[in-house]
């Protein structure tokens, strides 16, 4: 059987906020730690087999491309949060001078003695070393950490959502089967009831139009079966479109049957949990957050690197008679630093501002969509609890009923083949309608699920 787990106490328990406070996004952070390790994608299952919802999750989440190529989001942001924790790199500096006047020549003194006329020329080496004096590094770790923690989130959540899209494809494709089932019952009838009306027709008990009518019945009901049977294959290729590069070759056939999740929630708390816990608004506020801090960035930037520099010179000797010199060592020390006169990164920082307020109003607009969803998603949920309600309580039983007593009296001759096949084609329609009923009860328990954040796990598990 196919539950659909989480009573009212369970969820009372997920949902229930004691105190409304503001959130942010240190509040509901992302451990990087729980992260996978491994980014290799396992191959999927080439075989045609019967699985249950857990096995199928388990196979989306090893095999599913998009997953995949999600996750080097995730790299790549680790990738800048490190570097951004790195120092500029120090420059060193060799520079040499040759004397192009004197190099070489010679020049007699007054005693008469021949003396080399190259001046002296120095050989240097320095080092220098850009320092940050405005908290320029500390702010491009604090956003870089931030990035990389909304990417994390991101992953979070699509990977939710993926698990979620990938169970409603699973109850379609068990709604599909229930679809398939009741329709091979209905055929099953009428080609028995085909049968005996052609004994009937041969001894005399009926009319041929009785018979033709019958047999068109049946024609009509194989029809239908077969838009049930390609229904059926349909959905289940839709569930392999979560699969990996090798499902064309999987065929999966769904084990398990659909049963209407009953949790009274309330309104309130779910809309507390989901502004709380839901992945894609605590990555926006991660967003927010960098964001708020590259302004602080931006501001610091308006004044550059201080640098400071050593420097070794050595001078040799210099021969020239004219300006002779001893040879000589010298350890320089220097500071720069450029005085932000006319660029004071105005401009970046109008731009970061503004990029600010729009991650800040693109957080409003997604709390307010997500209260709207709420509101939405839990209106139908009730509506459709009711519609199940009413097929439980009343319909099914009256149309089995009703069924039941029409093939009875078309036995004894009571009523016509109109009204027995009347009372077939309700009874096909009503179970059909209450199929597709459980199925949307399913579909949008999970929309439920997935708008307030209620729960990482698979929101309905299998059994036999």
């Amino acid at each position: 059987m196919l539950l659909l787990t989480g009573g009212t106490h369970v969820i009372a328990a997920e949902v229930v906020v004691n105190e409304t406070k503001a959130v942010t996004a240190e509040e509901t952070a992302v451990d990087p730690a729980t992260l996978p390790q491994s980014w290799d994608v396992a191959p999927s299952i080439p075989a045609t087999h019967e699985i249950t919802l857990e096995n199928y999750l388990n196979e989306v989440l090893s095999v599913n491309l998009g997953y995949a190529a999600q996750r080097y989001n995730v790299d790549i942001a680790k990738a800048e949060a490190d570097a951004a924790h790195l120092w500029s790199n120090p420059a060193l500096g060799l520079a040499a001078s040759r004397d192009l006047t004197f190099h070489g020549k010679k020049a007699v003194d007054g005693s008469g003695n021949a003396v080399s006329q190259t001046l002296s020329e120095p050989r240097s080496i320095s080092l220098s070393q850009p320092f940050d004096i405005s908290g320029k590094r500390r702010r491009r770790i604090r956003t870089a950490d931030q990035t990389y923690k909304a990417a994390a989130t991101n992953l979070k959540d699509f990977l939710r959502n993926l698990r979620l899209d990938a169970a409603v494809a699973f109850a379609e494709a068990l709604a599909a089967n229930a679809t398939l089932e009741q329709q091979r019952k209905a055929v099953d009838y009428m080609t028995e009831l085909v049968q005996i009306q052609q004994i009937r027709l041969k001894t005399g008990d009926i009319s041929e139009a009785d018979y033709l009518q019958s047999r068109l019945e049946e024609m009509q009901l194989q029809n239908d079966l077969k838009a049930a049977e390609a229904d059926a294959v349909s959905a289940r290729i839709a569930m392999c479109t979560f699969l990996g590069r090798e499902s064309g070759q999987t065929t999966l056939i769904p084990e398990g049957k659909l049963n209407a999740p009953l949790n009274d929630y309330q309104l309130d708390q779910l809309i507390t949990h989901a502004l709380a816990a839901r992945a894609d608004l605590v990555a926006l506020r991660y967003t927010r957050d960098a964001a708020q801090n590259a302004v602080l960035l931006a501001k610091a930037e308006r004044f550059d690197d201080v640098e400071l520099g050593i420097s070794y010179t050595h001078n040799p000797a210099s021969t020239n008679f004219d300006g002779a010199s001893p040879r000589s060592n010298e350890l320089g020390i220097s500071l720069s630093a450029p005085l932000p006169l006319w660029n004071r990164n105005q401009y970046g920082i109008s731009k970061a501002q503004s990029f600010f307020r729009q991650t800040q109003r693109q957080l409003e607009a997604a709390e307010l969509k997500a209260e709207v969803e709420i509101r939405t998603v839990l209106t139908h949920y009730r509506a459709t609890l009711k519609r199940i309600r009413q097929f439980q309580e009343e319909l099914l039983h009256n149309a089995e009923v009703v069924l039941a007593t029409r093939r009875k009296s078309y036995q004894y001759g009571e009523i016509s083949l109109l009204e027995l096949l009347e009372a077939q084609r309700t009874a096909n329609d009503i179970r059909k309608n209450y199929n597709d009923a459980l199925a949307d009860a399913v579909k949008v328990y999970i929309e439920v699920q997935r708008a307030a954040a209620l729960t990482e796990t698979p929101v309905f598990n299998s059994t036999q």
